[in-house]
């Protein structure tokens, strides 16, 4: 009897750090946004990614930036992604990545406003 396919959405997200970039990654964060990061992924955890879809996005929600926006290099995993889901860290500081099945690939995360993506006026 076939087994009916998973269903991603309904599970909490995974969040995998192998693919961050360098000067974008947790060594590039002073202490207080290390802390605010890693509270971050728990609360982020502690939903499903149903929940998360259905968040704001600059709370705990996600909103998409196209490849051509992002500044730095982009690893080569992910150089075929049209675009990049963030998720938003120590107020509005971003991390940005790839989804894949229930599994967040965290690529980059902002030290400072700018540096990843051009953040405009707002």
């Amino acid at each position: 009897m076939p087994t009916e396919p998973r269903n991603h959405n309904a599970e909490s997200p995974k969040f995998c750090l192998k693919h961050l970039v360098n000067d974008f990654d947790v060594k590039a964060l002073d202490q207080e946004r290390v802390k605010a990061f890693a509270e971050t992924l728990q609360r982020l955890c502690a939903l499903t990614w149903n929940d998360l879809g259905q968040a704001p996005r600059k709370g705990l929600g996600y909103e998409q930036i196209p490849k051509h926006s992002i500044k730095p290099s982009i690893p080569q995993a992910f150089e075929d992604s049209d675009k990049f889901m963030v998720f938003r860290y120590c107020g509005q500081l971003p991390m940005a990545g790839v989804r894949v099945r229930d599994v967040f690939h965290v690529v980059w995360i902002e030290p400072e406003f700018n540096k990843l993506y051009d953040h405009g006026s707002s």
